[in-house]
């Protein structure tokens, strides 16, 4: 598998979530920074109103964002852990070994579109092909063998006149193409950067020539869903 080196590609390897504390650190200090600077704020309120700058509210606004950010992200990635642990139990209990797990954002990019609810929140990557799970149901809710995927490429949207990648397109011989919307880390709520895009795409190619003698096979004890 490329990239078998990074870390973060090995917890996803493995099905294991980063250590919490590190995280949490990092959103204390974020919450910090927007303290002190809606404190700053208060105190020279007169300078910054009667100030000539172009933008005089930027700074507090940015501290507004800052001191919010952190509470607000550390709920929603409580929620989200959550969520994923039950889909890894869900994942040990009826699903086989995987070779990959792939956390995705259930909304966003055509996500309403390409699956119903339940919708994927994560993905699992076997000798037989690609298999989406979620907290909501026992077995997979949708099940995709190698032989039925045609390529795997990056999707890629305008965003304020430059065209940057959003997120991976799963073409398919016979159900057509579906996006991805890949999470770098079980139990994040935050979708992946452009790089870590490129690097998992390259992850699931590499994955689909090495476990290609799977192709056809169906998954014992599972059904294939429908789109």
């Amino acid at each position: 598998m490329q990239y078998a080196g990074e870390r973060w590609v090995q917890r996803l390897r493995d099905g294991v979530p980063p250590k919490r504390w590190p995280f949490l650190v990092g959103l204390v200090v974020v919450t910090l920074v927007g303290a002190v600077g809606l404190w700053l704020t208060v105190v020279h309120l007169d300078d910054i109103a009667q100030s000539d700058a172009r933008r005089p509210w930027s700074g507090p606004l940015l501290a507004v964002f800052l001191f919010a950010f952190g509470p607000v992200a550390a709920v929603l990635s409580w929620l989200r852990g959550r969520r994923d642990r039950r889909v890894l139990a869900r994942i040990r209990v009826h699903g086989t070994t995987p070779a990959f797990h792939l956390p995705v954002l259930q909304s966003g990019l055509h996500a309403l579109d390409d699956f119903p609810e339940p919708r994927p929140e994560m993905w699992t990557v076997d000798r037989v092909g690609l298999h989406a799970w979620s907290a909501e149901r026992d077995d997979p809710v949708f099940d995709l063998a190698w032989g039925d995927v045609a390529s795997i490429d990056l999707a890629s949207q305008d965003v304020r006149g430059q065209r940057t990648d959003v997120g991976i397109w799963i073409v398919t011989t016979d159900v057509g193409r579906f996006t991805l919307q890949p999470r770098p880390t079980i139990g994040r709520p935050f979708g992946a950067s452009a790089t870590k895009l490129h690097i998992t795409m390259e992850v699931l190619r590499s994955l689909q020539r090495e476990l290609g003698s799977g192709r056809g096979a169906d998954r014992p004890g599972s059904r294939s869903s429908e789109r």
